[in-house]
């Protein structure tokens, strides 16, 4: 490997984030002329994980919206390309794979450009991987860095430093609801509706939780997931819940997954984040496909309904209404829960 690796990851998705963040650790563990790029979003985020945050590149996507002005997007593009071109002498990996990364790869001066050809921007490399999408996305990111992470696969569980300070604003957030019992974090919203489980099934959930003397906490992002906590929140008599849905940022997210046993929600990115923290999680699965975006981790588990999907049934189109998600009932996820509890296996 004569090259330094300059890894280009400006992902905005938080789930492919947390799992190709594991190989990218690995690489600039062993390699300590390597960079890495990252969407200026994740600062926060990467703030927790020093060995990524100093030797990063951060892509102002926020700045390059197309509510900015032509000049104010230019000038930040020009900028974050100048400081790219530093590092034209490396072997530049495009983990991203989209065409806004195609096109900065071939920017960014480096001869040797790899990139994926399965997705949108395999004209922009000099060398093009066949990467195996259908299994892991985890082990396609493995496989995307290839020689440069050789070995085992690096553990999957981050080790993000929580500052005292960020843990006591979170138990300043939950001390304030006067909470006395264990947490159990719920995220009900998804990236796209075909992810959610339905409402009346999150009612019974909460309620159930609240029986087994457990507080749930509502965490989210967005109008979205608002708006669906919302719906929820409508049909339970005296709002057992904490919503702190819009009110953390995500070191606070994380540092409330450290405080609590166990985390249930769709497939999402918060949901792959609290398994990166090594908190149980019990993923509501239903057209997503576990075999790539199943949550990592030995407390990790995957739940679906009985009845299986039609063989035309894809996340766009279910003839059936989704019912491989809708038939997973509460006390099926309630049991789960349980048997957690009983098993001692209490996250700290």
């Amino acid at each position: 490997m004569p090259q330094a690796p300059l890894l280009l990851f400006p992902t905005h998705y938080l789930g492919n984030l947390v799992l190709g963040l594991p190989w990218v650790l690995r690489v600039l563990e062993r390699r300590a002329e390597a960079v890495a790029v990252f969407d200026e979003s994740f600062r926060p985020l990467l703030s927790m994980l020093p060995e990524a945050e100093s030797r990063a590149l951060y892509y102002p996507r926020k700045e390059l919206a197309g509510d900015k002005g032509f000049t104010h997007r230019l000038r930040h593009y020009l900028g974050f390309l100048r400081e790219l071109r530093k590092y034209k002498g490396h072997c530049l990996i495009d983990m991203e794979g989209e065409r806004f990364s195609g096109a900065i790869a071939r920017l960014s001066g480096c001869r040797r450009r790899i990139g994926p050809e399965a997705k949108r921007a395999r004209w922009f490399y000099s060398e093009v991987l066949d990467l195996d999408y259908l299994a892991h996305r985890f082990n396609a990111f493995g496989e995307i860095i290839g020689a440069y992470g050789a070995g085992d696969a690096p553990p999957s569980v981050l080790d993000f430093q929580v500052a005292p300070e960020l843990a006591g604003r979170v138990r300043s957030l939950l001390d304030g609801q006067l909470v006395k019992k264990p947490l159990a974090v719920v995220h009900a919203g998804a990236s796209v509706r075909y992810k959610l489980w339905p409402k009346e099934h999150f009612t019974r959930l909460v309620q159930g939780l609240r029986e087994a003397g457990l507080q749930v906490v509502w965490v989210g992002a967005g109008q979205f997931d608002d708006d669906v906590i919302a719906g929820i929140e409508q049909e339970l008599s005296g709002s057992p819940a904490i919503n702190l849905c819009n009110r953390l940022s995500l070191p606070e997210l994380i540092a409330l997954f450290r405080q609590s046993r166990f985390f249930i929600g769709c497939d999402s990115g918060p949901m792959h984040l609290a398994a990166a923290t090594g908190l149980p999680v019990f993923a509501l699965f239903g057209p997503s496909r576990e075999a790539i975006w199943a949550p990592l981790g030995e407390h990790s588990v995957v739940l679906r309904g009985e009845l299986p999907c039609a063989e035309d049934c894809d996340a766009w189109h279910c003839r059936n209404d989704y019912h491989c998600l809708r038939s997973l009932t509460p006390e099926t996820v309630l049991a789960r829960a349980a048997a957690l509890s009983d098993a001692g296996a209490a996250h700290s």
